[in-house]
């Protein structure tokens, strides 16, 4: 197989697990578009700053703050002090966003897990160091792994490749 034909079809890979992973995690956020991604980004780390979570949602601070607010509205998220920064805002999932990461992250593994039942055993296996070792090689601050891993499970993604890569970037 030649490269240029290799990477069509990693980018057609890419888009139809990217459109079924987003498409399945906006229906179980309270709107469509980034809601879900900053649920389970809340869900992995409580207490982010809104500039935190603006950064790895690549919005802008106002869409950031509207975002929240609508969240906030829907009962999904509650703002509380930092305990670091006075100046700052903390984000936390209230029991209701805390059920929503859940849904999210359940639609998310269920998706992945459908595309991944065409491989055999061993070729998973393969497909995960190959998939780890890529990751690896496209991240490279603290910004793009929060983009990176915004939709991801943080509890079963040990030895994670994302902050394998930061580690060795310091």
């Amino acid at each position: 197989m030649n490269d240029t034909k290799l990477e069509n079809m990693v980018g057609a890979l890419a888009l139809a697990l990217s459109d079924a992973v987003l498409q399945g995690a906006q229906d179980e956020a309270p709107e469509p578009g980034p809601a879900a991604a900053a649920i389970t980004l809340l869900g992995h780390e409580p207490g982010m700053t809104i500039e935190r979570l603006r950064r790895a949602l690549r919005l802008s601070h106002p869409g950031a703050v509207r975002l929240i607010d609508r969240l906030v509205a829907e009962g999904v998220v509650e703002r509380r002090p930092s305990e670091r920064d006075r100046r700052a805002v903390a984000l936390y999932l209230t029991g209701g966003g805390e059920r929503n990461c859940a849904a999210i992250l359940a639609v998310r593994q269920q998706r992945i897990a459908h595309a991944l039942a065409a491989l055999e055993p061993a070729e998973r296996e393969t497909l995960g160091r190959l998939t780890g070792k890529l990751l690896k090689s496209l991240v490279h601050d603290l910004d793009q792994a929060y983009s990176v891993c915004r939709l991801c499970d943080p509890g079963v993604c040990t030895d994670c490749p994302v902050a394998a890569a930061l580690d060795e970037s310091v």
